[in-house]
């Protein structure tokens, strides 16, 4: 019996959690044509429910694990959603709101992952910033990377259209329509910043800001000087013991994998 397939497939993933891979994902739903996507977050090894023209998936820490499928399939495209890292650690989720969900130890973890792949031509990087502050300039040049998409609505009528499960609701915090009251947030978090420095580092995000072109310089550190650091647990822990790491990398997914092998030529 033939294996259902998909002609496209694409896969969303981010620097970290909190960084808009369910807007994304919310956008190009309501706004594309895209034939079949999975509710909320799925593996990259997620198979085809039916025959499909374009599958779109989800999951931010699959960033991990993305570049060998970027070279195993020539129809494979993933969507990379970079966010300043000071706005992701300051970022609640509606399933535990009285506390920050996520600390820098994604950003340290995944990037490497992204700038390893920024070249590669089915790789494509959109900031978070971009999307809520010009999300139709973000929606044409998805289709000038992307020419098999087709154009349903403009993205900055998206919530005119969407119709998330529950799961992506409580990740969106609800549909509204795209604004960038979130963009540069943490100055509103200042003690939560400098906890998460004391923790992980300055120097875990002060020269990566430089280089993502957030900051100029590391002047924005001034900001921090007085300020008593807040050290409270964010939902998901602070550090990737080595067993944790190793398994996002290859662990339980080097069984996916190779399963995902066998079914390629089905």
């Amino acid at each position: 019996m033939s294996q259902n397939k998909a002609k496209i497939r694409i896969h969303i993933v981010g620097c970290g959690p909190r960084t808009g891979t369910t807007l994304m994902a919310e956008m190009a739903i309501a706004c594309f044509a895209i034939d079949l996507y999975t509710e909320h977050e799925d593996s990259i090894y997620t198979r085809p429910t039916r025959q499909a023209e374009i599958f779109l998936t989800k999951r931010p820490r699959d960033i991990l694990v993305a570049e060998p499928i970027l070279h195993l399939l020539p129809n494979f495209y993933v969507i990379y959603m970079l966010r300043d890292p000071r706005d992701t650690i300051v970022s609640k989720h509606r399933k535990d709101p009285d506390r920050y969900w996520a600390s820098l130890r994604y950003w340290k973890a995944y990037t490497p992952y992204g700038c390893k792949l920024q070249n590669h031509p089915r790789f494509i990087t959109v900031r978070y910033e971009d999307l809520v502050q010009k999300p139709d300039e973000v929606q044409a040049y998805l289709m000038q990377r992307m020419p098999f998409l087709t154009k349903r609505a403009s993205f900055s009528r998206y919530h005119e259209l969407a119709q998330p499960s529950q799961r992506s609701l409580d990740a969106l915090r609800g549909i509204r329509p795209v604004a960038s009251s979130s963009v540069g947030k943490w100055r509103n978090h200042l003690p939560r910043v400098a906890g998460q420095l004391q923790i992980h580092g300055k120097q875990a995000i002060a020269k990566d800001l430089i280089e993502y072109n957030y900051e100029s310089d590391e002047s924005w550190l001034n900001e921090l000087q007085g300020v008593t650091p807040d050290y409270s647990e964010s939902h998901w822990p602070e550090y990737f013991t080595p067993e944790e790491l190793k398994q996002r990398t290859r662990g339980k997914y080097s069984r996916a994998f190779a399963a995902f092998l066998r079914n390629l030529g089905n």
